[in-house]
């Protein structure tokens, strides 16, 4: 512990508008181009000694003062607890710039937001707000609310689908993580991704928000790389990007009942985007809402990747409301040419309904250097509700489907004509 306490006595001589907390001596990478890396009440019984309030270390609820010193003196605390501890963000306002909790601690930590953190709007010298890094057995709960104030930054972020772009903090990231729980927080208008998980194992998410304008950029929802055994349940996700995007290293993914919308849509991918990337596998999306969203359900990989696959990813039981571009599989996504290299298999779309903006409801355009497999498209009912124009069928359905370099099986209640 002498390395954090050398730096709080640092702090006291630092500018806190630019300081990033950490705990212990941590060294942050980029690898391949890509950054990577509880319960309500848990405090209600007066003096628990191993409940660390923020406030008894200085933290002051008016939403003005730079709480970044408490944060790091509490962590601390919690950290080097023998038994499970927990650190309180009580009721109130608070203000904070970055913040790193690091481990490994002793025991198990839990972080109970019951308040509102809100964050800096400069002084960032790393991609996140908020970071768990090489802590195991996490528990991040609410009620509270992390608002990462991007409404101060978004207009400045160019980024859109360029290659190579620094893109603003992440308000929440967790990586280097074995066994993490959170529930019940919310997240607003963060600068961009909401929540990213990046190498991390054994994680469930139940019953969190994550809400930012639909024109807000890059504002995904959830964003996995290198996750493993990971269940996202219960949750509301409107966001100016994807709900929730899988994408490199991923596998065993399950998310169920969470309802999206505005945004991008349910999205596996991208991938493709740097060079070695792993493979992805197990990825299912079932009883899922969606609303007002530019995509549906949607693989997509960067044209001229390296080498790698995507197999056995499920979309069933889902419904839509006036949904743009339902079924798509883009494999010539982005800016960078030649044709993809990964390799897209065992693709289930099934009981899929509601209403769609779009003409044709699936489509999938696969890479010609390497056809996309065994993809099926069983029981889809899409109303279109879009502008006159639409063409619906006999059946009163769409044109029908748009299918380039793929091996499609269709079957059950459809919609639309098969594509010819």
């Amino acid at each position: 512990m002498a390395s954090a306490r050398s730096l709080v006595a640092k702090a006291n001589n630092t500018n806190v508008g630019s300081l990033i907390l950490m705990v212990f001596v941590l060294c942050s990478c980029v690898a391949n181009g890509e950054y990577l890396g509880g319960r309500r009440g848990l405090a209600a019984a007066a003096g628990n000694p191993t409940v660390f309030d923020i406030t008894k270390n200085g933290a002051v609820a008016d939403g003005t003062t730079n709480s970044f010193k408490a944060f790091l003196d509490t962590w601390i605390q919690v950290c080097a607890s023998p038994v499970p501890a927990t650190l309180l963000v009580p009721k109130g306002e608070f203000l904070t710039g970055p913040v790193i909790f690091a481990g490994p601690c002793k025991s198990k930590v839990t972080v109970e937001v019951q308040g509102t953190i809100f964050a800096t709007p400069a002084g960032y010298a790393t991609p996140e707000w908020f970071l768990f890094e090489h802590v195991d057995n996490v528990v991040l709960t609410g009620p509270g609310t992390f608002h990462g104030k991007g409404e101060d930054v978004w207009k400045a972020d160019g980024c859109g689908q360029q290659a190579v772009c620094n893109l603003p903090p992440t308000s929440l990231k967790f990586r280097n993580i074995l066994n993490l729980d959170i529930s019940g927080i919310s997240s607003v208008n963060a600068k961009a991704f909401h929540m990213f998980l990046v190498k991390t194992t054994n994680v469930k998410v139940n019953n969190i928000k994550l809400i930012a304008p639909a024109e807000s950029p890059n504002t995904d929802g959830i964003h996995l790389s290198n996750a493993v055994n990971v269940h996202i349940i219960d949750s509301v996700v409107a966001t100016g990007d994807d709900c929730i995007s899988v994408g490199r290293g991923s596998t065993n993914v399950t998310v169920e009942r969470v309802i999206c919308g505005p945004g991008h849509g349910l999205s596996v991918g991208s991938l493709g985007k740097y060079p070695n990337e792993e493979d992805v596998s197990g990825i299912h999306f079932r009883n899922c809402t969606m609303k007002d969203t530019d995509n549906g359900l949607r693989i997509k990989s960067w044209g001229g990747s390296s080498p790698s696959t995507a197999v056995d990813i499920t979309y069933e039981d889902i419904i839509m409301t006036n949904v743009k571009n339902p079924i798509i599989i883009d494999q010539n996504y982005g800016t960078r040419g030649g044709d993809s290299n990964v390799a897209i298999s065992n693709v289930l779309f099934k009981n899929v309904r509601g209403t769609t903006i779009t003409k044709d409801e699936v489509q999938i355009m696969c890479s010609k250097s390497v056809p996309c497999k065994g993809v099926n498209v069983v029981d889809v009912n899409l109303d279109y509700v879009g502008s006159p124009g639409g063409h619906p069928s006999a059946s009163g359905g769409l044109v029908g489907a748009l299918c380039d370099h793929a091996n499609v099986v269709f079957g059950g209640k459809l919609s639309f004509p098969l594509p010819k």
